[in-house]
């Protein structure tokens, strides 16, 4: 219950960070009781950061959930089909992935999460050899 509540509380206190960036006004509202950010990707990255590690356990699946858009309008193609294209011990799986976010966000805060999402697909698309 307690866990619980921690995670409420760290959702409602992030809503207003990201009210308060700016993220919920323009065209683009929330609706009133749902909370968080209406656009992951025009979201800064020290958001993002305070999100992943005090809010919602999903959000690393989120980023790279949204992120499958972004590599899909670049390459016609998504994650799994640029794994497929590397060798079989490439060593990428979800965490390895989302880490990339997560990394890219604590090194640059001032970023937005849809830099991360290129350094996704740029790390994809060259791997180290």
């Amino acid at each position: 219950m307690v866990n619980r509540i921690t995670v409420l509380a760290a959702m409602l206190a992030l809503s207003g960070i990201a009210l308060a960036n700016g993220n919920g006004e323009g065209q683009l509202k929330l609706r009133p009781g749902m909370m968080g950010i209406i656009d992951i990707g025009a979201t800064d990255c020290a958001t993002f950061s305070e999100m992943h590690y005090n809010g919602p356990s999903g959000m690393r699946h989120h980023v790279l959930t949204w992120a499958q858009g972004y590599i899909y309008a670049k390459t016609g193609a998504n994650i799994e089909t640029m794994l497929e294209a590397l060798s079989a011990d490439n060593g990428w799986d979800f965490d390895s992935l989302s880490d990339i976010f997560v990394d890219y966000c604590e090194a640059s805060p001032d970023s937005k999460v849809a830099e991360a999402a290129i350094a996704v697909y740029t790390t994809l698309k060259n791997p180290a050899t």
